[in-house]
């Protein structure tokens, strides 16, 4: 069975669980790796998900990420999270966070391409926030390109306040602090 992470969500979306990963997901894993893939699209908020074709071999990643005494064999702390839409078990968005970095890129996310448009970007973030507030944080900080019209609707919504640009390994970027209410 899978663990429930965060129940605290928007009654609109109340059929998604924000989880994280386990073997009962390996499948849906490997079809969003894939489904990415397909569409030539970035795996933000996915860890290493793009370098594992075996989701076991990612699932078993995940918990070392998680674990702090094995975190740093396999790349650094790191929470990865699923989001599953409960009437079809159908994993439709990720989302995580890296302890130990730079500020601006703790938090990621992404949704399924074939899902986009449907708030699951906005509840990948608030069930992250609601997470945060939960290990007692009170703030957090984001990047998005400047481009990423989706992603800064989403931020902004999400209680974001743009507080600088920056550039990183040649890409502008906007940073944004969100406060945890």
């Amino acid at each position: 069975m899978y663990e429930l992470v965060s129940n605290k969500i928007d009654i609109k979306l109340a059929d998604i669980d924000f989880i994280r990963p386990s073997i009962e997901y390996a499948k849906e894993i490997g079809d969003y790796r894939q489904e990415f893939l397909d569409n030539g699209d970035h795996m933000d908020g996915c860890g290493p998900l793009r370098k594992h074709e075996n989701p076991e071999e990612y699932i078993e990643i995940c918990e070392q990420k998680r674990n702090p005494d094995t975190a740093e064999v396999a790349g650094g702390r790191a929470e990865q999270f699923l989001l599953v839409r409960r009437s079809d078990n159908r994993l439709v968005a990720m989302a995580q966070y890296r302890f130990g970095v730079d500020p601006k890129f703790c938090i990621g996310y992404s949704v399924r391409p074939s899902e986009r448009g449907k708030g699951y970007a906005k509840m990948a973030l608030q069930n992250l926030l609601v997470w945060l507030k939960d290990k007692g944080q009170v703030s957090t900080s984001i990047a998005c390109e400047p481009s990423n019209e989706a992603s800064k609707k989403v931020i902004l919504s999400c209680g974001g306040r743009l507080i600088d640009t920056c550039t990183y390994k040649g890409i502008d970027l906007m940073v944004f602090e969100i406060p945890i209410e």
